[in-house]
C-alpha cells in the first residue's frame, strides 16, 4: 500500500506526503519478508525444487504476465514505440525477457519494465531460482554475534549502493549514467533475501537476537517512525530503514506485541492477501486515469479517491479471477501428480 500510494502522487501537504515516501526502502522490507517466508515454509530435508518452482510460478507468474500484456496495451504501444528513442526491435527484446522475469538480471536483461513494479518481481524470481536453493543447502550461522555481524554487512553494503548508485528512473525506459545502476536492484534483493533466511534461523532457535526483537518490539517500530521524522528534517535518509527491517520481521514474530496484533486485524490481514495485486495493478490504473485526464496537477481530490478505489476493486477481481483459480489448479495438479502412480 505504501509503494501504491507513493505512486499515485497524492496531493498532500509535504508533512503527511513524507510518511509515504519511503517506497523504496518498503521494497527491501519485501525482499527481507521474502527470505523469511520461504526459510519458514521449506526446509532442507523436505524440499522439492521442481514442486517449489511450480508453487512459486503459480503464485506469481499469472498475475505478473497479464499485467505485462496490460501495460503494452495501454502504454508501451501506443505511446512509447519509437524508431529513435524505443525501436520496436528493442522492445520485443524487452517483452521477451519480461516474460521471463529476467529484464533487471544485469547483462542479461535491460532493466526496463512495461509495469514498472515488475523490476521487483524478476530480482525476487532470480532469489527463487539461483540464491533461495543455494541458501538451502548452507547452515546459517549459530552465533548470536555472527548472525548481527552479517546483518550490520549486509544492510550496509545494500544502504551504501543504493545511496551511491540508485537511479530512480531505472526501471523505465532510461539509460542509467552508471553502469553499476545495473546491479543495486539485484543485490538489493540478494542481501534483503539473505537477511530475511539469517533472521528465520534466528526465529526457530529462538535465540538473544530473536528474544531481543520480541521484548523490544515497541521500540523497534518506534524507530522505524522515528527514521521517517529525521528524514522530514532531512537529517537521514529513509533508505536508512533497512537496517531496521531484520529487526521489524523479528518483531513482528511476538504475537503478544501490539503491533502484531494490528498487523493481524482482519482489514490489515485482508490488504495482506491483495497487496500482490495492488502492487502489480496500481500504476497501470493510474496511466490509464492519466490516458483520460493529463491534467494531473489540476485534479481534486474526488479524483484521487475514484483512483484509489478503482485500484481496491480491481486488485480484488484479479486476486479472486486471476491469483486464486492459478493456484488452485496447482494444488489440483500436484494432488494428481501424486495419486496417480
Amino acid at each position: 500500500m505504501t509503494v501504491a500510494l507513493a505512486h499515485l502522487r497524492l496531493p498532500l501537504p509535504y508533512d503527511a506526503q513524507v510518511f509515504f515516501r519511503w517506497e523504496s526502502a518498503a521494497v527491501d522490507l519485501f525482499f527481507c519478508l521474502s527470505g523469511f517466508t520461504l526459510s519458514y515454509v521449506y526446509s532442507r530435508e523436505k524440499f522439492r525444487f521442481s514442486s517449489y518452482l511450480t508453487a512459486r510460478v503459480a503464485r506469481i507468474y499469472p498475475l505478473y504476465f497479464v499485467t505485462l500484456i496490460a501495460a503494452g496495451a495501454v502504454y508501451v504501444l501506443p505511446l512509447m514505440i519509437n524508431p529513435t528513442t524505443y525501436p520496436a526491435r528493442t522492445a520485443i527484446s524487452d517483452f521477451l525477457l519480461q516474460t521471463l522475469m529476467m529484464n533487471s538480471w544485469p547483462v542479461i536483461g535491460s532493466g526496463v519494465h512495461w509495469n514498472i513494479p515488475a523490476w521487483s518481481i524478476s530480482v525476487e524470481w532470480f532469489c527463487y531460482v539461483l540464491l533461495f536453493p543455494l541458501l538451502l543447502l548452507q547452515k546459517a550461522p549459530r552465533a548470536t554475534s555472527t548472525k548481527l555481524l552479517c546483518l550490520v554487512v549486509l544492510s550496509a553494503v545494500s544502504y551504501k549502493l543504493f545511496m551511491n548508485y540508485f537511479d530512480a528512473r531505472f526501471a523505465e525506459f532510461y539509460v542509467a549514467k552508471s553502469q553499476s545502476s545495473y546491479w543495486v536492484n539485484l543485490l538489493r534483493g540478494v542481501f534483503g533475501f539473505t537477511a530475511g533466511w539469517i533472521i528465520f534461523a534466528s526465529f526457530e532457535k529462538r535465540d538473544e537476537l530473536h528474544a531481543f526483537s520480541a521484548r523490544f518490539s515497541t521500540p523497534i517500530w518506534l524507530g522505524f517512525v522515528a527514521i521517517l521524522i529525521l528524514w522530514y528534517y532531512r537529517l537521514v535518509h529513509s533508505q536508512a530503514l533497512v537496517f531496521l527491517f531484520p529487526f521489524v520481521v523479528l518483531a513482528a514474530t511476538d504475537p503478544a506485541s501490539v503491533t502484531s496484533r494490528l498487523l493481524g486485524s482482519k482489514v490489515l490481514h485482508f490488504l495482506g492477501v491483495i497487496s500482490y495485486s495492488i502492487y502489480m495493478t496500481h500504476a497501470i490504473v493510474f496511466i490509464l486515469f492519466i490516458r483520460a485526464d493529463p491534467k494531473l496537477d489540476a485534479w481534486p481530490m474526488s479524483i484521487y479517491v475514484l483512483l484509489v478505489g478503482t485500484i481496491f476493486i480491481i486488485s480484488i477481481g484479479t486476486y479472486f479471477a486471476i491469483e486464486m483459480p492459478a493456484r488452485n489448479s496447482l494444488r489440483q495438479r500436484m494432488h494428481l501428480a501424486r495419486t496417480i502412480p
